[in-house]
């Protein structure tokens, strides 16, 4: 995890007609009943009524593995139709206002926001799959059918439903005369059947500090396993609120999860060769063996060979945009990214005095202690009072504004800090000390007047 939520922006909201604009078609025209019933006869006006014609849109799709792609075939077919066009989306059957899964664009689809914008649409809006005016074929008679890459919900969340609206139209270049039809399909989920061979590697460290990536990890801290065989390599799953239950991540994402010693690890991103998870409570601390369990749970279970860590109280670590740039926001400056715009575009630097909010992990627990894969509802500053040095200089307790857990995920710290006045300009290191342990060297913040 090397960036920060606050680097998603909205995007504008283009209106587009189904046939007649290159760019982006409107959202919301599947005929989901929970979208209103709109289909595409809401802009192709006068042409017959809904379903009435020689003509069907179909789906196809199986039954989902968790946070395993899979393609849905989506076809239009019409014997007198010459042109082409559908959109599709996805929904959770136990709340049909939920997405059920995202979709991938192609040269073929967009995939549209509920807002109107192109994907990436964020972890909760729901989704619209849809053909390209390329895609639409024109003078192509008999059937159309598109390819759509799928990535289901991370876990059994039930039943997942699509609705699709499609077009055969006559190609005359106007609305009236083309027919819509619509369909629904339901998939439910598969049991986890992964069938890779998981292995953490063992040349460089295996298990590292998800935000300066040294060895090490600390309780209820964010943790890094690299190897190979921990998914397919078309996997590429994080957690979206849909995988929580009650509000809280849970032991396995993806058909993945990861034991340390012998408690599980919160999973929150998963891909064939990386897995970022929050560490357990670690009631234990030293050398702790790590497992990488593919199908945890079933008896298809397959678990990579242990794999040594040193878990100790505090394994302090700061998230980076470059490596070197701390992951942070200038709290003087409306929360706006802090890094130069060389690094990141549109951020600003900070000077003297101002207040800066830095972003790291495995700083060790906190009162109240929050249990893994909660998130923090309130204030949870660190038990222990940390060591914070900005270029050198000491920051007073008044300099530390807070020091603890973010709201915005399970085990993700947060430093709201005063940059000292004498700070010189340039890129300024920063160190935080807990005990004996300290946050990566060559961690910066930049700093002009």
């Amino acid at each position: 995890m090397g960036h920060l939520r606050t680097l998603l922006v909205a995007a504008a909201w283009t209106p587009a007609l189904l046939f007649a604009n290159a760019g982006i078609m409107s959202p919301g025209f599947t005929g989901a009943p929970v979208d209103g019933g709109r289909q595409c006869a809401a802009c192709h006006t006068g042409s017959p009524p809904v379903n009435q014609g020689p003509g069907r849109i179909l789906v196809r799709a199986n039954a989902y593995t968790p946070g395993v792609r899979q393609t849905i075939t989506v076809e239009v077919t019409d014997p007198n139709a010459l042109r082409w066009g559908f959109q599709l989306t996805a929904r959770m059957a136990r709340d049909l206002t939920s997405k059920g899964g995202s979709f991938a664009p192609s040269d073929s689809l967009h995939i549209v926001c509920a807002n109107g914008s192109l994907a990436p649409c964020g972890g909760e809006a729901v989704e619209f799959a849809g053909h390209t005016v390329q895609s639409s074929t024109g003078g192509q008679g008999g059937s159309r059918s598109w390819a759509v890459q799928w990535t289901p919900p991370g876990r059994d969340a039930g039943p997942v439903v699509f609705y699709a609206a499609g077009i055969s139209g006559n190609n005359d270049g106007r609305d009236s005369g083309d027919r819509v039809y619509t369909a629904t399909a339901q998939v439910s989920a598969a049991e986890c059947n992964l069938s890779e061979t998981p292995q953490i590697r063992t040349l460089l460290p295996g298990v590292v500090n998800a935000g300066s990536f040294e060895g090490g990890i600390a309780p209820n801290g964010m943790f890094t396993v690299f190897g190979n065989g921990f998914a397919s390599t078309q996997t590429q799953y994080a957690a979206v609120l849909g995988d929580l239950v009650n509000g809280v991540l849970q032991p396995d994402l993806a058909c993945v999860a990861v034991r340390v010693g012998t408690e599980l690890a919160r999973p929150f991103y998963v891909q064939s060769d990386q897995i970022n998870a929050q560490a357990p409570l670690l009631e234990t601390l030293g050398n702790l063996a790590v497992q990488v369990v593919l199908n945890p749970g079933t008896p298809n279970e397959r678990s990579s060979a242990p794999v040594g860590v040193t878990a100790t109280a505090a394994k302090p670590g700061f998230f980076t945009f470059n490596g070197r740039s701390i992951a942070a926001l200038n709290g003087s400056r409306n929360n706006a990214i802090l890094a130069e715009p060389s690094v990141i575009r549109g951020g600003v630097t900070a000077r003297p005095g101002e207040v800066v909010i830095l972003y790291g992990t495995g700083f060790g627990l906190t009162d109240p202690v929050y249990q893994p894969g909660e998130f923090a509802r309130g204030l949870a500053p660190l038990r222990e009072a940390p060591v914070i040095t900005i270029g050198g200089v000491t920051l007073s307790p008044a300099q530390i504004l807070y020091a603890g857990l973010s709201p915005d995920a399970p085990g993700f710290y947060q430093f709201n800090l005063v940059v000292p006045p004498a700070t010189p300009d340039g890129d300024i290191p920063v160190t935080i000390r807990m005990g004996s342990a300290n946050t990566q060297g060559g961690a910066t913040i930049p700093v002009r007047r």
